[in-house]
């Protein structure tokens, strides 16, 4: 996986954890990949900067900076394809 920056890594982690609040908001359980939070299942070999349920409802959210979002293709792929396996399942992709 790409370095980023410690800004990058900082803005990052800030929008990982401001999704995981306004999902949680919204009724989701989250499961989120930073400090504080339960961490989401590997997807593909890969962990997913947060995964929301609500009923059978899911969303796996990444959250990209400009260092990673061209290099983390196969990443994204992999959670694409689990995502396109269920109808109520969505990939979301959030570049910060």
């Amino acid at each position: 996986m790409p370095k980023r920056s410690k800004k990058g890594k900082s803005n990052h982690d800030k929008a990982v954890s401001r999704s995981a609040e306004w999902y949680k908001g919204q009724g989701f359980k989250v499961k989120a990949d930073i400090k504080g939070w339960k961490k989401p299942k590997t997807i593909g070999g890969y962990i997913p900067d947060l995964i929301a349920k609500k009923g059978k409802k899911e969303i796996v959210l990444e959250v990209e900076t400009p260092q990673t979002v061209e290099k983390d293709h196969d990443q994204w792929q992999a959670f694409k394809e689990y995502a396109d396996r269920k109808r109520q399942r969505e990939a979301r992709k959030k570049i910060v």
